[in-house]
């Protein structure tokens, strides 16, 4: 773990430390300062240059930030590049215990670093553009379109609250917060940031829980109008996990939101651009046992939701993606029932254990994959790879996938990727090594 930018990762730990209903959300014991060391950057920020945060004891240390010796012997990601069925040449495949320069006794010091990827490897097919310095103690970004511009918006951890960045790529952490992400009635509780910030076009989305029983942790998002920021307003959405937003809409994969009286695990809906908002359950997944995972939009409006499932036996958790053509899910959104996913009006596009997050890449979805420590339960990335995904022809509710492609990958620990966010038709990148934490801008060529 090495910035703030690592929240977009807590699921591998907790799915496999929690189960089938674990959302990385819920911690015990009032008095303690953490439970690993997301916790210590939503709460503390970036740690100090070529430091890292761990928890200990339940308390936040600063440790050297020096690479593992070995990826803990579990290899997250063999033999279950699903999906697609292929592995188009990345390493998430491949044994940790055998990380190129790393494991070989030479140090991230000592590895040459590109100034923009660090240690990342660029794949065929996609350019490296502006590599910008990532503003201290930034978790997560969104970007708006403004004209031909975009501005970019942070979520920073340490006050849990929402700041400009100014607009790409001159950015840079604004002089006050917009907004706190923490409603003002749970602000002398115990909460926890969600590892999401995401927009409609206009409104920016933000979470958070309390504590509470898997099966209905209590949670409300923050809907922040950049327009008018007087009609900002907080949102009940218990164990919002994960958001995505298309125009006057956003999708929360969670356990419930405002106006459904039946919650539980599925994909629920958020209508922004009413008055007041209107809640739905959008989407359900297609067994039971299984909890929230991602949900990404593409830059046709071509939604991913995700879901994940614990399988005790061999102590791992399988991610599911699944498609849905705006046609499929555009009756729900006007107030038709929940669509039931299943592979004829959803085709699962990705499944594995080496699942971290999705986001939006172009007229695709791009996904960071990698392996977790299972002693430390810290995260190591492999590599971001892309899935293309078009509609059209005579089926406008068909969705044809693509292979996966690497974008970036990676043959040591050195270079970590964290922030993964839509800039128009690109995608920014958050990468941190032992030169800082910056954004990058890739394109697809």
């Amino acid at each position: 773990m090495k910035t703030a930018m690592m929240g977009s990762r807590r699921f591998g730990r907790f799915a496999v430390v929690l189960g089938a209903l674990s959302l990385g959300l819920l911690v015990t014991g009032c008095e303690d300062e953490c439970v690993d060391s997301y916790d210590c950057t939503n709460k503390k920020g970036s740690a100090p240059e070529g430091k890292r945060y761990v928890c200990e004891s339940n308390r936040c240390e600063v440790r050297d930030n020096t690479p593992p010796a070995g990826d803990a012997g579990t290899d997250a990601g063999t033999g279950t590049d699903a999906g697609t069925g292929s592995d188009a040449g990345t390493d998430a495949g491949t044994n940790p215990g055998t990380d190129a320069g790393t494991d070989a006794g030479v140090s991230c010091a000592d590895l040459p670093h590109d100034a923009k990827l660090g240690t990342l490897q660029l794949k065929t097919g996609f350019a490296a553009a502006e590599s910008v310095a990532l503003p201290a103690g930034i978790s997560q970004v969104t970007a708006l379109k403004s004209g031909t511009d975009f501005k970019l918006y942070g979520l920073r951890g340490s006050d849990k609250s929402l700041y400009e960045l100014g607009t790409w790529p001159d950015i840079a952490l604004g002089g006050a917060a917009l907004k706190s992400v923490i409603a003002d009635a749970d602000r002398s509780e115990r909460t926890y940031l969600s590892s999401f910030l995401a927009n409609d076009g206009t409104r920016l989305l933000a979470g958070y829980t309390k504590d509470g029983p898997f099966t209905n942790i209590p949670g409300t998002v923050l809907v922040y109008d950049t327009a008018s920021p007087d009609k900002s307003t907080y949102v009940s959405a218990n164990g919002n996990y994960a958001a995505a937003g298309i125009a006057g809409y956003f999708f929360i994969n969670g356990q419930g939101v405002e106006g459904v009286s039946a919650g539980g695990n599925a994909i629920y809906g958020l209508k922004t651009d009413t008055s007041p908002f209107q809640g739905a359950q959008v989407a359900t997944f297609p067994e039971a046992g299984v909890f929230s995972s991602s949900v990404a939009v593409t830059s046709s409006d071509i939604a991913v939701f995700g879901y994940g499932k614990y399988d005790n036996a061999v102590k791992a958790t399988t991610n599911f993606l699944r498609a849905v053509a705006p046609a499929t899910y555009s009756p729900v959104l006007t107030g038709g029932s929940p669509l039931a996913l299943s592979d004829a009006n959803a085709p699962q596009i990705y499944s594995g254990t080496d699942f971290f997050s999705a986001a939006g890449f172009g007229d695709g979805v791009a996904l960071h994959r990698g392996v977790t420590d299972m002693t430390t339960y810290e995260s190591f990335t492999r590599d971001v790879s892309r899935i293309s995904l078009t509609t059209g022809g005579i089926d406008p509710k068909a969705v044809t996938v693509g292979d996966l492609k690497p974008v970036l990958t990676t043959d040591n620990n050195c270079t970590q990727v964290g922030i993964l966010t839509p800039l128009g038709a690109d995608l920014l990148v958050g990468v941190s090594d032992k030169n800082g934490s910056r954004l990058v801008r890739i394109q697809k060529q």
